[in-house]
């Protein structure tokens, strides 16, 4: 089953690359577009969502937070996996029933544009969690009977105590703050190792069921609308053309040139790693990408040239942590659908945060250099600068037309990352050839996998954040805020503060889709800039995600350095308040997000 289902996720999501691609060359090449194309590629996404979600919950790809977790025994982790496993079954078994429900009820409903049923969009939710289930299932008749009736038992004594509990303080716990009830909820759910989007779903689920004032298919219903985007399509997209160009021979270029650029600097070889991460993200879209694919290629060689691997893990952590800013960037993709703020204009406002970032890192790697006495190469001759730039200038001319797509206006986001895709995949089969035809099926199979982990965050992220807003939390924080201090800047160091928090504990994309939905309604309510808010909270994700000691993005460097978290975290702590530093000014100085976006005329 795990093997079909991979195959029918990379499928679905080749099949999404023909269709955009076929909507762009129609439009733009044969001036004849297809009108059929956006909608089929939404449902599309949609099917991408569920079945690639379920092929992450096959290879247990979906984010959680094991924090608390692994200081449990042995035993009481078996446990908790037991519950956890009866809680999933139930949680699945409610979204299965209501998306049913859904399509029985959209069966007769034609779809604007080509007229299939709208049942379509609803049926992969179905199929999607009901293919989690089964293997729930076959797990827990695999274990003893006695840790089935214990696990049971457990759930069985909890259910009755919380359904006492809720139905006797109804009113108790309802008029409590919601974010409280909310969060509370979620948090015992990570605990006990639940991954994060499943999380969210049974904490926005248990809400509604003791609210009782809104139909429960709501929930499904909210679900699907939440990945049923046009612009959404840009994420799986962006991510095959990453792993594309990871495999395409492209990062070791863009390293070459750097390399020529900046290694005879003393201490260059950790400026390349900067310069690396600009060009790098500039094509990858993805944090995790850039530390796999530049710290791969550079930690080794900075440990051989005496930089200890605490420094080599840190100097990447810190590059990649900016690199966040660099479009095209997957989180600006989805903050732009969430809030209704152009993803253009987020592409624009990061450039310039994102290169006092870099020279405030340089700065610092400068400065240690000169008191540490760090190697640098010898100078490159200009006759091998351009050489490495020719090799560069493929891999170069990604961002190139990407960019230069979207911000004259000829395409859209989506059209470019499918453009992204196409180029990568010429380059990578013709031009350097070292992508194989038989490394294509496994490339899509991770590709649809990731994407499906990450789409199915939003999906649930979009129920719970529903909640919070139909229950007026943005104007409790605002209440809560303005009796401390109304002034914009204290909000802007508060936002700060709890995206770098989340983001350490949480990783971004999540920290992303609970806290953005309910800080923008108060950003915009302190008239400040939606885009500046963007660009200000993107980079605060990015920092967060390496926050010593649980930052997971910390950790991945360490593992590509093999290097000491503990020893890591202290040789980071500079890194790491110079990046906060840089972000406070440029929170503080609008006009460095807003000076592009404005020229290129968003208002």
């Amino acid at each position: 089953m795990k093997r079909l289902l991979e195959w029918f996720a990379s499928l679905i999501l080749v099949a999404e690359f023909v269709v955009v691609f076929l909507g762009v060359f129609f439009r733009y090449v044969l001036n004849n577009p297809l009108t059929w194309s956006e909608e089929i590629a939404r449902l599309l996404l949609v099917w991408l969502t569920f079945m690639g979600g379920a092929v992450a919950f096959f290879h247990k790809q979906h984010i959680g937070v094991a924090i608390v977790y692994r200081r449990f025994s042995h035993k009481a982790q078996q446990t908790l996996d037991i519950v956890g496993q009866f809680i999933l079954i139930f949680f699945f078994a409610f979204l299965f029933r209501w998306s049913v429900e859904l399509v029985q009820r959209r069966w007769d409903e034609p779809s604007p544009a080509v007229g299939f049923s709208q049942s379509f969009f609803m049926l992969p939710l179905s199929l999607g969690v009901l293919a989690m289930i089964i293997p729930l299932l076959f797990q827990l008749f695999r274990l003893p009977a006695r840790e089935i009736l214990r696990g049971g038992g457990i759930i069985l004594l909890l259910g009755l105590g919380i359904g006492g509990l809720g139905y006797g303080l109804k009113g108790f716990i309802l008029g409590l703050n919601p974010l409280l009830v909310l969060l509370t909820g979620f948090i015992i759910l990570l605990v006990i190792n639940t991954p994060i989007a499943f999380s969210l779903g049974l904490s926005a689920l248990s809400y509604l069921v003791l609210d009782g004032k809104v139909p429960l298919t709501i929930m499904p219903q909210r679900m699907v609308v939440g990945v049923d985007s046009f612009v959404l399509l840009a994420v799986p997209l962006f991510i095959v053309a990453g792993a594309l160009m990871e495999t395409g021979g492209i990062s070791q270029r863009l390293v070459n040139f750097a390399i020529s650029l900046v290694g005879h600097i003393r201490g260059g070889l950790a400026m390349v790693v900067v310069i690396s991460e600009i060009l790098f993200s500039g094509i990858s879209g993805s944090t995790t990408a850039d530390v796999a694919a530049v710290g791969s290629l550079l930690i080794p060689a900075m440990i051989r040239a005496g930089y200890t691997q605490a420094e080599a893990a840190s100097i990447v952590s810190a590059s990649a942590a900016m690199g966040i800013l660099v479009p095209p960037c997957i989180h600006m993709v989805v903050l732009g659908t969430l809030v209704n703020v152009s993803v253009a204009a987020l592409f624009l406002g990061g450039f310039i945060p994102a290169f006092v970032l870099a020279a405030s890192l340089m700065g610092l790697i400068y400065f240690k250099a000169r008191r540490g006495k760090w190697t640098s190469t010898p100078r490159t001759s200009w006759k091998q600068l351009g050489k490495t730039f020719l090799h560069a200038l493929i891999p170069l001319m990604t961002p190139v037309i990407i960019f230069g797509g979207i911000f004259t206006g000829v395409v859209t986001v989506t059209e470019a990352a499918v453009i992204a895709v196409a180029y990568a995949l010429i380059v990578g089969l013709f031009v350097y050839r070292e992508i194989k035809l038989r490394d294509l099926p496994r490339i899509f199979i991770e590709s649809a996998t990731t994407s499906g982990m990450a789409l199915w965050l939003v999906t649930t992220a979009t129920i719970f954040s529903w909640v919070m807003v139909r229950q007026q939390v943005p104007q409790l924080i605002v209440g809560w805020i303005t009796s401390i201090s109304s002034g914009s800047w204290f909000f802007l160091a508060f936002t700060i503060g709890l995206y770098l928090i989340f983001s350490g504990l949480l990783e971004g994309l999540p920290s992303l889709l609970i806290l953005a939905p309910i800080l923008y309604p108060v950003a915009l309510q302190f008239h400040i800039d939606p885009i500046h808010f963007g660009i200000i909270s993107i980079a605060a994700l990015g920092i967060g995600f390496f926050m010593p000691p649980i930052g997971l993005g910390l950790f991945l460097s360490c593992s590509i350095a093999k290097a000491n978290i503990g020893e890591t975290a202290k040789t980071f702590a500079p890194y790491m308040l110079v990046l906060i530093l840089t972000l406070l000014g440029i929170a503080f100085l609008e006009p460095l997000s807003l000076f592009i976006p404005r020229w290129f005329g968003f208002n």
